[in-house]
């Protein structure tokens, strides 16, 4: 299925979206801070995510995406695939931010259930959104 270059864009921006409201609201039911200055700062913080998100895989997500959208192989199966291939850096940089040193063992974090969720989550809203944006490009023709 071929997908129009707007559609990969916007679906690569929306991706993230669903996993950082999920945890936005994890954050505050788990800390019992239902004050609007700590829901304030946690989406705040998550935005800044979203920021590094954007800035650090959206572009070398959407070459790829297009590499894989002219050869009609864009699925969800490749998706997931990059997913996780693009969520290494990411979540090395994110822990080198947060905690000022690197994994020695870097490979280890897909034993981690949470990570791989993490990764895949996204990546499986990429894919849905693409899917959405195809079917109404096609309804509006």
């Amino acid at each position: 299925m071929k997908y129009a270059k707007t559609d990969i864009v916007k679906a690569l921006l929306l991706a993230p979206i669903p996993l950082l409201v999920l945890s936005v609201v994890f954050v505050v039911v788990a800390n019992r801070e239902y004050h609007l200055s700590s829901i304030f700062v946690v989406s705040l913080a998550h935005c800044l995510v979203y920021f590094a998100y954007c800035i650090l895989t959206v572009p070398f997500s959407f070459l790829f995406s297009i590499l894989l959208n002219r050869y009609s192989v864009l699925n969800l199966l490749t998706i997931s695939i990059s997913a996780l291939v693009f969520a290494i850096p990411f979540f090395m940089l994110f822990a080198w931010g947060h905690t000022g040193q690197m994994r020695q063992e870097w490979w280890k974090m897909y034993t981690d259930v949470f990570t791989i969720f993490m990764a895949l989550f996204p990546g499986v809203c990429y894919w849905l959104f693409l899917i959405y944006a195809k079917r109404k490009s096609l309804r509006s023709c």
